[in-house]
This record gives structure tokens, C-alpha cells and sequence, in this order.
């Protein structure tokens, strides 16, 4: 996978848009620049040590990275499905401070299934350096997206962006899942 096509899986894996949308607002209705920024390096931190102990994970497990990846191409798929279902998130309570970043921020908006199974099968075929830079780039659009106040027209934009990043995790799914059976 190319590293444009890396970075394209990760951003439809957060799906940033929808994350957006899940994000604890303080004033001018932003993101709390604390706690999206805590949860962020957070979930780029799970990420990176998946990533790094992929390859030691799938031996254990006695899963060969091919067949793995089969797997997380399934799992991108159905991840992807309930997305274009549900394109808002469910509405979170929010405990005060930085727990924030750790409930709702990191668990579940950004570290969902899909982007645990990606992160391990990137890592496994691709790499460390190549998966953090997908992940990181990925997370960077979402930082820049906490800026932008919520009103209702960027709500809007925000579910039918969240909609295309569905339907492109669709697609690097059923890709992730071709390309293990090929590699078989």
C-alpha cells in the first residue's frame, strides 16, 4: 500500500469528521484544545506500539500477516457499514478534566476496532516509520477540524464527510481484504 493509500485508510479508520462531531466543546463551541490534543497523542501512541508489536503479536497468535489482514479488511468493512448507518456518535457523558481525553476522546471515537486491526496489519506489512506517518497525518486533520467552531452548516458538512469516510473505509477494507487472499 502506498503511503497516500496509508493515509487515506487511517483518516477513513478515525474517520475525523465523525470524530469531530464527538468531541467535548468548551467555549465558542471548539474542542477543548487540551483534551483533543491529549486524546490524539494518546490514540497515536496506541497506534505506534501496535504497530511496533505487530509482528511479535501475529506469532504469538500464530496468524500470518496475510491472513490477518484478511481479517482486518472484514473488520473495516463492518465498521464502515455502521458508520454510514450512523454517522453522528452517539452522545457521550463527558467526566471533567483530562479523563475527557481518555472517555470520550481516545476510547471510543478514536481507537475503535477497525483502526486497532489497521494499525497491527499496517504495521505488520508496511512498518513502524510508514504507519506513524499515516496515523499522524490522519490525527493532524482532526486537530486542524477542532478549531472550526460547530454551527449547524458544519455540522452538515461534518455528517456527509463523515459519510465519504465510511464509504472510503468501505473501500480500503474490501482493498485490505483483496489483498491478503491475494497474497495467500
Amino acid at each position: 500500500m502506498t503511503a497516500a493509500l496509508l493515509t487515506v485508510a487511517y483518516l477513513a479508520a478515525f474517520n475525523v469528521a465523525r470524530t469531530r462531531l464527538g468531541v467535548p466543546e468548551g467555549e465558542a463551541r471548539r474542542a477543548r484544545p487540551f483534551v483533543l490534543l491529549a486524546g490524539v497523542l494518546l490514540a497515536l501512541g496506541v497506534v505506534v506500539g501496535l504497530a511496533a508489536a505487530s509482528g511479535p503479536l501475529l506469532r504469538s497468535l500464530q496468524i500470518t500477516p496475510e491472513t490477518f489482514r484478511i481479517a482486518a479488511g472484514f473488520t473495516a468493512v463492518v465498521a464502515a457499514g455502521v458508520v454510514l448507518a450512523v454517522p453522528r456518535p452517539a452522545d457521550e457523558p463527558v467526566p471533567r478534566r483530562w479523563r475527557a481525553a481518555l472517555w470520550p476522546v481516545a476510547f471510543p471515537l478514536l481507537l475503535g476496532p477497525e483502526v486497532l486491526v489497521v494499525a497491527v496489519a499496517s504495521g505488520a506489512r508496511e512498518g513502524v516509520a510508514a504507519t506513524l506517518g499515516a496515523a499522524g497525518g490522519a490525527l493532524a486533520v482532526l486537530i486542524a477540524l477542532g478549531f472550526l467552531p460547530r454551527r449547524p452548516l458544519p455540522d452538515r458538512v461534518l455528517v456527509w464527510a463523515s459519510r465519504v469516510l465510511g464509504a472510503l473505509l468501505l473501500l480500503a477494507g474490501i482493498w485490505m481484504a483483496i489483498e491478503g487472499i491475494r497474497e495467500v
